[in-house]
């Protein structure tokens, strides 16, 4: 934090004696959560005791697990590569969970990037109905990709839009929405001391007035009776309390309780701040103290839209276009084309519906039978790659389509599986030249490319793989 005088005013006014203990609070421990798309939370606890990895389920989340030593670490097992582990915070972990999506629901994340939230959210719905993931950097939407992909999420709709357009391109289409802020970060100072670096009262006022702008938006693209989670990593009240009574005190929006077994310890939101004084629904929200509760300081509260919100007829709203049957000539051929190269029954095109560029196919789920008709950056699952001689999956295509493809499937020995992950390619001798389903213990682990001998595999790292 060193000399940053803003800084330390502020936390001397609002902890007063408790402030060392925040500034000496220790940082979060590591936590991962299981993507429920991929395997259960049973088979990911059996896993943990083959790799001798020490862990303790989060209180709140039965999905959740915090892990005592990382040393192996996950990241380099093929559980994570496969996209079965998500690390992800604990306290990141209840925004989500507060929000509870149901499948068929349409939801959006209006700051969606990297998606740690995103891929939650997705494994709450089953992958069913539609969910929109939104963020404004197409950096971050890149990261949010490679995540929604590696999750092996197929109901998702990338937008490219700024959050304070939303509402008005979206009026009243959604069930749910979750806005987990851009914000101060002040709750995240123990395991990111840099944030002391940058923080200041006018970047805490900058970000509150972009805050309420998201809200607003993210108000009028809520359906009447909908539910919106507000949730920022910052303690400030400027950012959660004070805004929250800001918004209600205009829109119509309510507080609703946080029924979520096992953040009975945490505390209220608070019923004054610096000579303000907000309703006594405040005290339904949740706030996480580092300091208190062991975890990343956060404020989470879930609001109801009670009843219709007066739309400009000026605005525009967003213009839709239809994705594509599997009996689409569009698509047709190349799937059955897929069909006949992997062996995958032509009946399992059926349940999905497609989206076509030049040499890409994405699949998505039926509820998505339209999607926007300007900034999508992609939408559902990308399924192959039309190359000179053939259709190539991607790795996250041949892990969900796994029981499907009875053809082009390679197996290889441990050793083998070690030299391929330590690089990304690897000699591979007596093998013709193509693309085939790498295999490991009968499933499906990605997308093997072979040429002249050495075999390649798409990585997001090296692996020192554990097996």
């Amino acid at each position: 934090m060193g000399k940053n005088t803003d800084l330390n005013n502020w936390l001397t006014r609002f902890f007063g004696e408790q402030k060392e203990l925040f500034l000496n609070a220790v940082p979060e421990p590591t936590a991962v959560r299981v993507n429920t798309l991929r395997i259960s939370a049973t088979d990911l606890q059996n896993r943990f005791g083959q790799l001798g990895v020490s862990f303790k389920p989060i209180s709140f989340n039965s999905n959740g697990f915090i892990i005592s030593d990382d040393s192996l670490p996950l990241s380099h097992t093929l559980d994570f590569f496969c996209g079965e582990i998500q690390y992800q915070g604990i306290a990141s972990q209840l925004p989500a969970l507060v929000l509870n999506p149901q499948p068929g629901e349409k939801v959006l994340d209006i700051a969606a990037a990297p998606g740690s939230k995103s891929t939650q959210i997705a494994a709450l719905m089953q992958n069913e109905g539609s969910l929109y993931l939104n963020d404004f950097s197409r950096q971050r939407l890149q990261a949010l990709n490679s995540n929604t992909q590696k999750a092996g999420v197929i109901n998702q709709v990338l937008l490219n839009h700024n959050g304070e357009r939303l509402g008005n391109l979206f009026p009243a289409y959604f069930d749910k929405i979750l806005l987990d802020a851009p914000c101060t970060a002040l709750g995240t100072l123990s395991g990111q001391p840099e944030v002391g670096g940058w923080w200041s009262l006018e970047k805490l006022k900058k970000l509150s007035s972009i805050q309420e702008r998201l809200l607003i938006s993210a108000m009028k693209a809520l359906k009447t009776g909908g539910e919106l989670v507000y949730s920022t990593c910052s303690i400030a009240p400027e950012e959660n309390e004070m805004l929250i009574q800001k918004i209600i005190d205009k829109y119509p929006l309510e507080i609703l309780p946080i029924k979520l077994k096992g953040t009975e310890p945490f505390a209220g939101g608070f019923q004054k701040y610096n000579g303000h004084t907000f309703t006594e629904d405040m005290k339904k929200a949740v706030r996480v103290f580092p300091q208190e509760h062991g975890m990343e300081g956060f404020f989470v509260i879930r609001l109801r839209k009670t009843r219709d919100f007066m739309y400009q007829p000026s605005w525009k709203k967003a213009a839709f276009v239809p994705t594509l049957s599997f009996t689409d000539t569009r698509v047709a051929d190349d799937l059955a084309e897929i069909s006949q190269v992997y062996g995958i029954s032509a009946e399992m095109w059926k349940n999905y519906r497609y989206i076509r560029t030049q040499k890409r196919i994405w699949m998505t789920n039926v509820a998505n039978a339209e999607i926007p008709a300007e900034g999508v950056s992609s939408s559902g699952l990308l399924l192959g790659e039309k190359k000179q001689f053939m259709w190539k999956l991607f790795n996250q295509s041949a892990r969900f389509l796994d029981i499907y493809i009875t053809k082009r499937h390679i197996s290889l020995s441990t050793d083998q599986m070690r030299a391929l992950f330590s690089q990304g390619t690897m000699e591979l001798d007596n093998t013709p030249n193509g693309y085939y389903v790498l295999e490991q213990k009968g499933r499906a682990i990605g997308s093997l490319y072979v040429e002249a001998g050495r075999a390649k595999l798409r990585l997001p790292h090296k692996f020192r793989l554990v097996l």
